[in-house]
């Protein structure tokens, strides 16, 4: 294994069904590194429920979805999604766009090593070639090694989602 910062030699390819549990690893480490740094909003969900959850996700490449995996040494070490979205609605005031959301892990241990950027840059290639007009992603604030990577990518914030718990009874 390399260290951080060294160049790694890397395969980016599609995700199989075959590949269900190294996903599944790898959204767990990703769900434990966000929960330490932001735990109101953030966990660490139950790994047949992550498995639940992604199953749609690698079935429904194609036209409209991307999944793909970050393979060193015949590892997977990282994996994306995108989702490409006709948005707004046309009664909406905001301008037409078909939009392509992403969503990028790495491996605690290779981060750094510029996988999470070549997973990107490969969606970025995927959602041009699917027609989209632009590509965002969410990311939380209490992430500043992502936003760094984003911004250096070319990401810029178009705005804000701000949260407030719902009144109930006893708030």
């Amino acid at each position: 294994m390399t260290g951080p910062g060294e160049p790694v030699a890397l395969e980016i390819r599609p995700v199989t069904m075959d590949d269900i549990e190294p996903l599944v690893d790898i959204y767990l480490d990703t769900a434990r590194h966000h929960a330490a740094i932001d735990p109101d909003r953030f966990r660490v969900p139950a790994r047949a429920d992550v498995a639940a959850r992604l199953r749609p996700r690698i079935e429904g490449r194609g036209v409209r979805a991307e999944y793909v995996a970050a393979i060193v040494d015949g590892r997977m070490v990282g994996s994306a999604s995108m989702y490409v979205d006709d948005r707004p609605h046309p009664g909406s005031m905001a301008v037409q766009r078909r939009v392509a959301e992403f969503g990028v892990s790495v491996l605690a241990d290779w981060r750094g090593r510029g996988i999470g950027r070549a997973l990107i840059e490969h969606l970025e290639r995927w959602a041009a070639d699917h027609g989209a007009d632009e590509v965002m992603l969410d990311v939380s604030i209490a992430n500043p090694d992502a936003i760094r990577l984003y911004q250096a990518m070319g990401y810029v914030d178009t705005g804000r989602t701000m949260h407030k718990p719902a009144p109930g009874p006893d708030r």
